[in-house]
């Protein structure tokens, strides 16, 4: 896995350290390759175009009222074509959703190269 930048998703903004930005590598980038690819809508993006990067989970969630197994399959779908993109990613399981008011919580377990991960998403519609 290449380096990259720590980002702040609260924030918006890149993660500073003696003015320089953080750099990660190894688990931790992926782990934020991880949030980014997640948080990225399929194909919104021009700078994404043609790479395949991303989920459609606002697709199904935002306006929508599809039954919950309907949504939390294609979530699952979704989401494990978009992750199993990367190289250094071999498999997704445990994956569910819990639903609070707006909130959607998503967890799951991904097989990495760097060992076994337990990931959770949250999204606010």
């Amino acid at each position: 896995m290449k380096k990259t930048f720590d980002f702040d998703f609260r924030t918006g903004e890149f993660k500073m350290k003696n003015k320089n930005p953080v750099e990660l590598e190894g688990v931790d980038a992926l782990k934020l390759w991880i949030q980014k690819c997640i948080r990225t809508q399929l194909d919104r993006y021009s700078i994404y175009k043609g790479k395949h990067y991303g989920a459609n989970i606002e697709d199904l969630v935002i306006g929508k009222s599809y039954g919950s197994g309907f949504v939390e399959s294609e979530l699952r779908r979704e989401i494990e074509e978009a992750l199993l993109r990367h190289e250094d990613i071999l498999s997704l399981s445990n994956f569910s959703i819990a639903t609070k008011r707006k909130l959607m919580e998503i967890t799951f377990s991904l097989a990495t190269t760097y060992g076994e991960l337990s990931e959770v998403y949250v999204y606010d519609s």
